[in-house]
């Protein structure tokens, strides 16, 4: 099963980023894009790094209450870029 977790999370990288790699550096500045690359890779460090400070809220008895406040968080998330897509989008015109 841990197997499977790795390998989808792979996949989902290898889908990703070079779309994202892509879109930095056609959207950044030219003489900003080796800094806009560099915060490409420092997202996911740092979300990895805060995931490992709210792991340490887990434990069995909070499990249902720890995966819903994630999963609450995950749908922000979400909702926050579905209502900036808009000006991402005419940030990006005549990007292709």
């Amino acid at each position: 099963m841990l197997a499977l977790v790795f390998v989808i999370m792979t996949v989902g990288e290898l889908m990703l980023s070079p779309v994202g790699l892509s879109a930095s550096t056609k959207l950044a500045p030219k003489v900003f894009a080796s800094q806009i690359m560099g915060l490409y890779f420092l997202a996911p460090a740092m979300g990895q790094g805060l995931g490992a400070q709210v792991v340490k809220l887990y434990s069995v008895d909070n499990q249902q209450v720890y995966f819903g406040i994630v999963g609450v968080a995950t749908i922000g998330c979400a909702v926050l870029l579905l209502l900036a897509s808009k000006s991402i989008k005419r940030y990006m015109h005549g990007v292709n």
